[in-house]
């Protein structure tokens, strides 16, 4: 792990001192564990997005198809040069080698995309799902195999634990955590995990997973290797986290659950177990008093069986916070406040759960109507964590699917330096096999805020590098949300496609939904 503010330095945040020793990106990659069997396949999503943020002209694109143990079984190359949706199946990668799609198969897509200019991140903006006509789940790129041993380094400084995903185990469902190792081999894979269950009780133990081949593929249960993981977790939800041992590849975690009544998968990624971090670097020191510590907009569904739950995971660098909660309706007017809501000490190493509609309820507020949720958090002796994650989980109760999402996603921290930057630039894609909705919010961790923002989307498709815009105004504290109920959108995607936002406004943020009339939920947040 890098400190937070040499990932600033990075990706080039704004505001940021340039570092004339920074080296381009010119090798952005993904790796991820695929899966073809006959329930459900896999695809990866993008955007020729390059071509708009960084003006570059074309990027070349090497896809690897490899098997379970690691072996290339595919390999293709093309040329993205327009400004339309990509898609990556695993279905067609399986033909083109006659694979039998009757047939099981686990193994890796490796994207690796290369250019003459600097890409700046080293990892693409591309979207993995698992997916068949009843559910789908999604999340963004996670696994990376290095571009060089400098950027392996960098990577290095710290070395931490993996964690911030929900856990489950019963007789409906199952967790594991995914990922394709790098390209060293690995004599003997091995995890010390401390599982938190919903009564904040810890447990902890280790596990071996044997020999791990270069670029092998590896899904790991938990119930095969913590024997007393459903009497743990009594029933309901918990987190681990795992220390492990691998090496040679960026080790964020493909995580979830799966449910075998209703054979599907919702999964997350995992992140940074920031429970030791304790240095300087691992706190954020630009402090104002005209900004809170950190803030999060949420966007609330609880009308009918649908709910909305924030997960506060044991995860931060050791730090005393209180979380205050405001609830706004789609016009940006308050309708709750709670200064108060929860008290966290930072040795407690508590899992919480804030249940937004049981707060929604027990305010007497209009359930069918959209709320957003403004969460706060302040911080004893404004000891601020450099990294402030949290888990949001949408479902929806009394469903044949009884998993929700499950989105990881950072809080915004009192960076003034944001506050002079011009505007925000952001992209998501579109789901065409469900109820895709997106949800843009107006919210800033500035005190008294009160900027507006003029919003331009751009819709782009897969057939055609046509598209069609939209302009929105939103005041402050305010929320829109898309979808394709609307009649020129819907006719527009015959395909799965992708929405830019385009705002003259920093602080815009937002998450994209895909609901299913089965229960199932697919959630991330914007690139």
């Amino acid at each position: 792990m890098k400190s937070y503010y040499q990932h600033l330095k990075s990706v080039q945040q704004y505001g940021e001192k340039k570092e004339i020793t920074r080296k381009p990106t010119l090798r952005s990659s993904g790796i991820f564990p695929v899966v073809h069997n006959k329930n459900y396949s896999t695809s990866i999503h993008f955007l020729g997005y390059w071509l708009l943020k960084r003006n570059i002209p074309e990027i070349s694109l090497v896809t690897t198809l490899r098997d379970n143990s690691g072996i290339i079984i595919n390999r293709r190359i093309e040329i993205i040069d327009s400004v339309k949706a990509y898609t990556v199946k695993l279905e067609s990668l399986l033909n083109e080698i006659n694979f039998d799609s009757s047939n099981q198969f686990i193994g890796s897509i490796e994207t690796e995309f290369n250019s003459t200019r600097d890409m700046v991140f080293p990892f693409p903006a591309l979207v993995l799902e698992y997916y068949n006509n009843q559910f789908n789940t999604c999340v963004h790129t996670l696994g990376r195999t290095y571009n060089d041993y400098e950027d392996l380094a960098e990577n290095n400084t710290t070395t931490v634990p993996e964690t911030g995903f929900d856990i489950y185990s019963n007789n409906e469902l199952d967790s594991f955590f995914a990922f394709v190792n790098g390209p060293i081999k690995n004599k003997d894979g091995y995890v010390e995990y401390v599982i938190t269950n919903s009564k904040s009780e810890k447990y902890d133990g280790s596990f071996h997973m044997g020999k791990i081949k270069p670029y092998e593929t590896k899904f790991i249960f938990f119930k095969d290797y913590i024997k007393d993981l459903p009497k743990i977790l009594g029933g309901t939800f918990g987190s681990i986290s795992l220390k492990h041992n691998f090496e040679g590849f960026f080790p964020r975690f493909l995580a979830g659950n799966i449910q075998h009544s209703f054979p599907s998968v919702s999964f997350t990624h995992s992140y940074y177990d920031c429970t030791s971090c304790i240095g300087e670097l691992d706190f954020w020191n630009r402090i104002s008093d005209q900004y809170y510590d950190s803030s999060a907009y949420i966007p609330l569904f609880v009308s009918d069986n649908f709910y909305t739950d924030l997960i506060v995971y044991p995860i931060f660098s050791p730090s005393d916070f209180t979380v205050k909660i405001d609830l706004h309706d789609k016009m940006g007017n308050k309708v709750y406040e709670n200064n108060d809501y929860l008290t966290l000490k930072g040795n407690d190493g508590q899992l919480k759960k804030i249940q937004f509609s049981k707060i929604v309820a027990d305010s007497g507020l209009d359930k069918k109507q959209n709320y957003s949720a403004h969460v706060i958090t302040t911080f004893k002796d404004k000891k601020i964590p450099a990294r402030v994650k949290f888990g949001l989980d949408v479902g929806i109760s009394g469903s044949k699917s009884k998993l929700p999402c499950n989105i990881c996603f950072n809080a915004q921290l009192s960076n003034f330096n944001l506050e002079n930057k011009p505007g925000s630039f952001h992209w998501c894609p579109i789901f065409k096999n469900g109820d895709c909705v997106v949800t843009l919010g107006n919210f800033s961790p500035i005190i008294n805020y009160t900027k507006n923002a003029d919003v331009e989307l751009q819709f782009f498709r897969k057939k055609d590098s046509s598209f069609i815009s939209k302009k929105i105004h939103m005041g402050p504290n305010c929320e829109e949300r898309i979808s394709l109920n609307d009649n020129q959108l819907a006719e527009f995607f015959d395909e799965d496609g992708w929405v830019t936002i385009k705002a003259n406004n920093p602080w815009i943020l937002g998450y994209y939904f895909n609901f299913h009339s089965s229960g199932a939920v697919a959630a991330d947040h914007f690139f």
